[in-house]
């Protein structure tokens, strides 16, 4: 009998840290939902030590390190998530994420090394997990952003693009969008008559204004995101897109130094729609610009001054800082 407990003993102690594990997961994953970021890393902060090598728990600290864009920290730990269990799509998906984005703000040398990583932990979450349609999606808008000498190919982009289809035609015609010229008008119109879906979508109007921004076309590119909030918002996603237009204008009313009164009453009403909006931080810092363009100082500072005092993007602080 003695030596029956002595079996059972350690398996009971094993089925409880396993209990144990899956119940903070749970529980930070509910804290994710409710963007209590800083909660959720002070309950996972005490379990990671140096020494640690639950991939689950490293993986659950680098992604919440990346919720709050601590790009570096996140980025480490999920490099050693990686290592422990390579073979976990979300973990892969997870690094190259951060990759990317530590990639966006590094020197060229630090940049093309970060985005080697990103394509290379994409590429395997796709084959890790070919039945989801994100997986299709994360690689494809890499190939399609990343320059040619960081690993872009607008054309695998596409056809990633075609296979995404099958899965999701949505979401497929929505890849070869981002994957196409869309300043070319001939171009967007092929791609409206070939996927009947896109015609009737906000994404559609939405990403076209986005390549017009960044061509600096700013007048063309608000009167793109101006039709994108005519269409119609069947479901999340487009109800979001049309959201985001209304940032978008906001923004292009800042970058192209125009149609400010215009950009201003976007944003304002894109805060009161999306509190809680990824980038609503960054609608507020578009709305302090444009209120001190008007010279309404005063009504800047009231509006981001907490911002300021609240924010853990690096990149955000700066642009408040030189503000106020």
């Amino acid at each position: 009998m003695q030596k029956c407990l002595m079996f059972i003993a350690p398996l009971l102690l094993s089925q409880a840290v396993m209990a144990g594990a899956a119940d903070i997961s749970s529980q930070v994953k509910v804290l994710w939902q409710a963007q209590d970021y800083t909660a959720a890393h002070t309950l996972l902060s005490p379990l990671v030590t140096k020494k640690t090598k639950d991939a689950e728990l490293l993986a659950l600290l680098g992604q919440t390190e990346a919720l709050l864009h601590n790009n570096e920290q996140a980025e480490e730990l999920l490099d050693k998530a990686v290592k422990y269990d390579a073979n976990n799509a979300d973990y892969q998906h997870w690094y190259a994420t951060v990759s990317c984005n530590l990639a966006a703000d590094a020197s060229m040398f630090s940049a093309l090394s970060y985005a080697k990583r990103c394509k290379k932990a994409y590429q395997t979450a796709l084959e890790l997990s070919p039945d989801n349609p994100r997986s299709y999606i994360a690689l494809g808008s890499f190939l399609n952003q990343a320059p040619g000498i960081a690993g872009g190919d607008k054309a695998e982009a596409l056809k990633l693009a075609q296979k995404l289809k099958q899965l999701d035609p949505l979401q497929g015609a929505l890849l070869a969008l981002n994957a196409s010229d869309l300043t070319d008008d001939a171009v967007f119109t092929a791609l409206l008559a070939e996927d009947e879906l896109l015609s009737k979508r906000p994404e559609s109007y939405l990403q076209r204004g986005v390549a017009f921004s960044r061509a600096d076309k700013h007048v063309k590119a608000i009167s793109l995101f101006e039709q994108a909030l005519t269409m119609p918002a069947d479901d999340d996603a487009a109800a979001d897109a049309k959201a985001q237009a209304l940032y978008q204008i906001g923004r292009s009313a800042v970058k192209g130094q125009t149609d400010h009164d215009k950009g201003i009453s976007a944003l304002q009403q894109f805060i009161e729609q999306q509190p809680t909006a990824d980038n609503i931080d960054w609608a507020k810092l578009r709305l302090g610009q444009l209120y001190i363009a008007q010279q309404q100082q005063d009504k800047a500072e009231l509006l981001l001054k907490p911002v300021l005092a609240s924010t853990q993007d690096k990149q955000l602080k700066d642009e408040l800082q030189k503000l106020l």
